[in-house]
């Protein structure tokens, strides 16, 4: 049965926002710009109080960059397979390239983060851009569900032909209910439209990276106690023939895995 007409209106809405967060893009690309000459500027000579504002302003600035890129990036995978090319990788340098603004994050909304990504960790076959924005979407959903002072603990482990990647806070949780729609386009709980600014897609996004490639997320929760997020991504040596008889494309990768991404995907089981 053809389906194509329930999500239509869904569809025209992100139409509509795509179009308005690419012309936002611009501008916000040199409020960034002008953020990072006046911390340079004032890094010798600027008051604590002037520091302590330049680091929320930055922090603000790169999570609206953030919502910008994750609109962009639902409407393009919206309308084609999500091609990447993957390249061996080593997790702590994935993760490395947005280290510093996920500290200054934390530290700006008094949360505590601790990385532990161990240095012998397999290589992994991953889009460091795209991955990375995995990394930055759950790290700032659990800084922002935890509660003051609170920790947030990133943590990856060998499991199997994987690693395995944790992302777990310790803070408000979510019901049952919640958990099964969270994947969903645009999905927002009452409570977090109250309580936490958002778009509604960030992990929508994560789902779309992590399962391109070739890879799993899920989440456990308990309402009051926290959450865990975990996803997957192949050991490179595992895939390493496929991506080079592949040219290092995932198609072959998610072909070999029964895997497909198609239109309409937030239909899936998160």
């Amino acid at each position: 049965m053809d389906r194509t007409g329930a999500y239509q209106p869904e569809d025209d809405q992100l139409d509509f926002i795509s179009f308005a967060a690419h012309e936002l893009r611009g501008p916000v690309t040199v409020i960034r710009g002008y953020l990072d000459v006046l911390t340079q500027e004032l890094a010798d000579d600027g008051s604590s109080e002037h520091q302590a504002l330049l680091s929320r302003l930055t922090v603000s600035a790169n999570r609206l960059s953030t919502y910008i890129s994750n609109i962009l990036n639902a409407s393009r995978y919206d309308r084609r397979h999500l091609k990447l090319h993957l390249r061996e990788r080593a997790l702590v340098d994935i993760y490395r390239s947005i280290g510093d603004d996920m500290a200054l994050r934390a530290s700006t909304q008094n949360r505590v983060l601790d990385v532990q990504l161990p240095a012998d960790l397999p290589t992994v076959a991953a889009d460091m851009s795209s991955l990375s924005e995995v990394f930055a979407n759950l790290i700032d959903n659990a800084l922002k569900y935890s509660n003051e002072g609170g920790t947030v603990t990133v943590s990856a482990t060998a499991d199997g032909n994987y690693v395995r990647v944790n992302v777990i806070d310790r803070g408000i949780g979510m019901p049952s209910n919640v958990v099964s729609n969270l994947f969903h386009k645009f999905y927002r709980s009452h409570r977090s439209r109250e309580t936490v600014a958002g778009t509604g897609i960030g992990l929508y996004i994560c789902k779309a990276i992590v399962e391109s490639h070739g890879g799993q997320i899920e989440v456990k929760s308990e309402d009051g106690r926290g959450s865990t997020f975990s996803f997957t991504v192949p050991i490179y040596a595992a895939v390493a023939e496929k991506l080079a008889a592949s040219d290092n494309s995932n198609e072959e990768l998610l072909r070999s895995a029964g895997g497909s991404w198609i239109k309409n995907h937030a239909k899936y089981r998160g």
